[in-house]
């Protein structure tokens, strides 16, 4: 294996306190050492950003959702992405929705070392966990869904902080989750009833309660626990023609509150 040496990039490493430094990586039978000895590899990475490992804060690989892509793509096994078992490796196989060991081995190979799972149903909790103990060589998190809960609805109809906070520190704990998660919030509710919200001000029946209202009190919330993740908003619209107006605006709702978190940039 020969020596590397990466230049001119701009090094994230938050465990040795590396904050968009540039600096020189050298790379010795593929571990990182202070200095490499004669020739080497010279890769140049002027203008990009250089990390241990890549992180992808959106992808959904465990879950009731990915299974239920595989169960309406039964087709989904061609041979060309069959994984035979090796060595060290195990057997997997789909192509729009890999297995679990696939996806872990995928992931790897692409560089990346952390992936979050952002759609984390309460009641689906423990067996997104099952997944992730089956999925090897990445670290994983699951963001839950609080967007259309009936308590937070409560809470947030009632303008009680405190009580949103404290569930939502319940919820963390229990489902062994790591940040707030919010889909559509109040659309999905108003899915049940045959409707939707498709603005910041639509009101979500039987509550009372508007997607602006929910987005500012889970922020508020979120920033009461100073959690380690800002909120992470699945936006009303999202995937309609021009829901880019209505995302903007959206990006405003958090933004008279204060971040709380010293180590976070963001509240949204």
């Amino acid at each position: 294996m020969s020596d590397l040496i990466i230049k001119n990039g701009i090094v994230y490493d938050p465990l040795n306190g590396i904050d968009g430094e540039k600096k020189e990586i050298h790379i010795k039978d593929g571990k990182v050492v202070e200095k490499v000895n004669g020739d080497a590899k010279i890769i140049d990475a002027s203008g990009m950003i250089v990390m241990p490992g890549g992180v992808d804060i959106h992808s959904h690989i465990a879950g009731p959702k990915v299974n239920c892509g595989r169960a309406i793509r039964p087709d989904d096994k061609p041979p060309e992405a069959n994984l035979m078992k090796g060595k060290i490796t195990r057997s997997g196989n789909g192509f729009a929705v890999p297995s679990t060991w696939k996806t872990g081995y995928l992931y790897s190979k692409m560089g990346f070392t952390t992936v979050a799972e952002p759609a984390m149903p309460l009641l689906e909790a423990r067996h997104v966990h099952e997944e992730f103990l089956e999925t090897p060589m990445i670290d994983k998190l699951a963001f839950p869904l609080f967007g259309n809960n009936w308590y937070v609805l409560q809470y947030v109809r009632d303008k009680n902080i405190e009580k949103l906070a404290g569930y939502i520190q319940w919820i963390l704990k229990a489902t062994k989750g790591y940040a707030v998660k919010i889909v559509n919030p109040g659309g999905v509710e108003n899915w049940a009833w045959g409707k939707n919200c498709e603005n910041l001000d639509d009101e979500v029946v039987h509550w009372g309660v508007t997607p602006r209202q929910i987005v500012e009190s889970l922020a508020k919330a979120n920033e009461l626990l100073e959690l380690p993740h800002s909120i992470h908003v699945h936006c009303n619209n999202l995937g309609h023609p021009g829901n880019f107006s209505h995302t903007l605006e959206t990006f405003d709702v958090p933004k008279s509150i204060e971040v709380k978190r010293k180590d976070r940039k963001t509240n949204f």
